[in-house]
C-alpha cells in the first residue's frame, strides 16, 4: 500500500480536508474531471454541482427528498458516477446534484471504500491506495 497526503485547505475557517478527485459519468465522449472535493464524513452521501455532472455526461438516476442538517427538506436530482481517487474508484455512486458552481463533497458513501487519515493537528489528509 502506498499513501498520499493533502494538505487540508486553510481558506476555510476551521481548515477542511480535501481531496483531488475524478469525476467519471461513464461517457465514452465525455473524459472525468479533477475537482477538489471535501471529504466530509458526516454526511451520508456525495454531493456534485450539477455543471460538473453535465460535463461528464453523467446518467440521471431520479430524484429524491433529502433532509438538511437544519431540518429543511429539498427535492433533488441524482445522478450516476464514478469517483476516481488516486489508483481507486469507487463505481456506481448515486451523487446528488448541487447548484452549479458550488464545491464537491464526497460523503460516507465513498469514504467507506477507501483507508483515509484526517489528521486536524498536522492539516493533512491522507489515503491509503493499493
Amino acid at each position: 500500500m502506498s499513501a498520499h497526503s493533502y494538505d487540508y485547505d486553510s481558506s476555510y475557517d476551521p481548515p477542511a480536508p480535501f481531496l483531488p478527485v475524478a469525476i467519471d459519468g461513464y461517457d465514452p465522449e465525455k473524459p472525468p474531471i479533477i475537482v477538489p472535493a471535501f471529504a466530509d464524513s458526516g454526511a451520508d452521501g456525495t454531493m456534485l454541482p450539477q455543471d460538473i455532472l453535465q460535463a461528464v455526461g453523467a446518467e440521471y438516476e431520479d430524484t429524491v427528498q433529502l433532509r438538511g442538517i437544519a431540518g429543511g427538506i429539498q427535492r433533488l436530482d441524482r445522478y450516476t458516477v464514478g469517483i476516481h481517487i488516486e489508483s481507486e474508484t469507487v463505481h456506481a455512486v448515486s451523487a446528488v446534484a448541487t447548484a452549479a458552481g458550488s464545491e464537491a463533497l464526497i460523503g460516507r458513501d465513498v469514504l467507506n471504500h477507501l483507508v483515509v487519515t484526517m489528521n486536524g493537528p498536522a492539516g493533512v489528509i491522507e489515503v491509503q491506495v493499493e
